[in-house]
């Protein structure tokens, strides 16, 4: 009997000493003066594993120390120098262990590090301004995370965090894992999720406060929420495209109008609804708070200016001396960053100085006249057109297949000037615009005298250019050329069959016109 007891005492006596040897050993605790600032430090055998807080009521930092026990041969030591007032060694009461707490006459500025048998907690002296107490709703607001452990069970640890912060929190049975951590200072939300991603697991927030955690890959009934984005500026087709990147492989988005009335409503899909987990919604809303902002306006001016050409303007305009007329000496590749050059036409930017100069100068000619000076407005990446034109009657012939009735009916030929702007701001400031312009004119006509048709002759320019906010785009040589024939008689004898040559005159008048058009972009914001 004596030798079972003792066998069983010596077992128990090795069991007791390997459990001491796998846990931390609290040995010393040493409270220091320094320069700007106060040092507490703890001295341990082991490594300890350790997580901290912060307490306001009474003001304390609180360090709990996982399977430690202490060395030391008291459980308080007074201190002289503020702000600690005391430091408390005592059994936790978040995890089996030591809880430190260091008792402060004012809450200040901390840092807590681990060295090798070392955690330091370093305090400054300059007392923190009071902070308004968060909402009594969320249970993370104004907390502040430090922890240090080592191939620590993830329960036993988010049970300590639940105790240190006073979270309601319910772990499935199926959450095991170990984990290694290193956080200093992080707000309790973002170390908590990190924590939980160690460990392949994620928090589910109930709406009576309760935070479940399981494992990531077990789905939850009320896991999977749903929040509705209304779009200011971008289509939610777009959108949805957008966030497929971010969400989570049960995540789902769908676009929807939002219609008045009998549900004719616009075409626009302003309504994205995206079903996901709460950590996806939040990745969702930070891309889209990016995505959906205004759209830069451009108001765009235009100028349509036709001059008479002479023989010696080629392109409409002498680019030279309307250049050298407000700026001194013609310099090409400066004043005209793209003169470009093709059949008599020419395309080139100039500045509002120089488009003034050149208007002058033809003003002083008194052979030009400003068609039209129209202005508009468009959105980044759309297209702002602008018409003018003429329209010519033309008489229609039709007969009767069946009777062989012939009359007569008029219709309408549009003989337009079309501009096509489609402006794109860059993100430093300057305009690209893709520009397209058509010239129509009637050079002639063929057919016999009652039955005349007119010949169209088109002019089209197409380019892409990048100006600065104000400065003129310019498009010279879009020639016109109009034919207009006179007949002038004597009555009754200019209407003789062969005869009637001799007593009537035809005039055939050509005049060339040239057209320009003045392009001035100005970035609305």
């Amino acid at each position: 009997m004596k030798k079972t007891l003792v066998v069983l005492l010596l077992a128990l006596g090795l069991v007791s000493s390997a459990a001491a040897a796998g846990a931390a050993a609290v040995t010393d605790v040493a409270i220091d003066k320094l320069l700007d600032g106060v040092r507490v430090t703890i001295a341990c055998e082991g490594e300890a594993n350790v997580s901290s807080f912060v307490s306001s009521e009474p003001p304390a930092i609180v360090l709990d120390f996982m399977d430690a026990t202490s060395g030391l041969d008291r459980d308080r030591i007074e201190s002289d120098f503020y702000p600690v007032s005391a430091v408390t060694i005592q059994p936790s009461e978040a995890v089996t262990g030591l809880r430190i707490a260091i008792r402060l006459r004012d809450l200040v500025d901390h840092r807590v590090t681990r060295e090798e048998g070392l955690v330091v907690v370093d305090l400054g002296t300059v007392p923190l301004p009071m902070m308004p107490p968060p909402p009594p709703e969320d249970a993370f607001a104004g907390k502040r995370l430090t922890l240090y452990v080592k191939d620590a069970g993830i329960t036993d640890v988010v049970r300590m965090l639940a105790t240190q912060f006073n979270l309601n929190l319910l772990v499935t049975q199926d959450v095991k894992s170990l984990v290694t951590v290193r956080l200093s200072d992080v707000p309790l939300r973002a170390g908590l999720d990190a924590l939980l991603k160690a460990a392949l697991c994620n928090m589910v927030e109930e709406p009576n406060g309760i935070l479940v955690i399981k494992p990531v890959k077990k789905e939850m009934y009320g896991e999977v929420l749903t929040r509705v984005f209304v779009l200011d500026y971008v289509e939610a087709t777009d959108a949805v495209t957008a966030i497929e990147p971010v969400l989570s492989e049960v995540g789902k988005a769908q676009e929807n109008y939002r219609r008045v009335g009998g549900g004719s409503g616009s075409e626009r899909t302003q309504v994205l609804v995206v079903s996901d987990v709460q950590e996806a919604l939040d990745r969702v809303a930070a891309v889209l708070a990016d995505f959906d902002r205004p759209v830069p306006q451009v108001a765009i001016e235009a100028k349509f200016v036709e001059t008479t050409r002479s023989a010696e303007d080629r392109y409409g305009i002498e680019w030279t001396i309307s250049a050298s007329a407000n700026s001194g000496p013609f310099e090409y590749l400066k004043d005209f960053a793209i003169p470009i050059t093709f059949d008599e036409m020419v395309l080139g930017k100039i500045n509002l100085d120089q488009m003034r100069a050149s208007l002058e100068l033809l003003a002083s000619r008194g052979n030009s006249r400003v068609l039209a000076n129209p202005r508009t407005m468009t959105l980044d990446n759309q297209t702002a057109r602008v018409t003018m034109g003429l329209q010519y009657p033309l008489r229609v012939v039709n007969k009767d297949a069946e009777t062989g009735e012939i009359t007569y009916t008029w219709e309408k030929e549009d003989i337009p000037i079309q501009l096509e702007v489609t402006p794109h701001v860059t993100s430093d400031g300057m305009i690209t615009m893709s520009v397209s312009t058509t010239v129509e004119a009637i050079t002639g006509w063929v057919g016999s005298a009652d039955e005349q048709q007119p010949i169209i002759a088109e002019r089209t320019a197409e380019t892409q250019v990048t100006v600065a906010d104000g400065e003129v785009v310019v498009i010279g040589g879009l020639v016109k050329e109009e034919e207009t024939r006179t007949v002038g008689k004597i009555p009754l004898l200019g209407d003789i069959p062969i005869l009637g040559h001799l007593f009537k005159k035809t005039v055939l008048r050509r005049e060339t016109n040239d057209l320009m058009v003045f392009i001035i972009p100005h970035v609305v914001t």
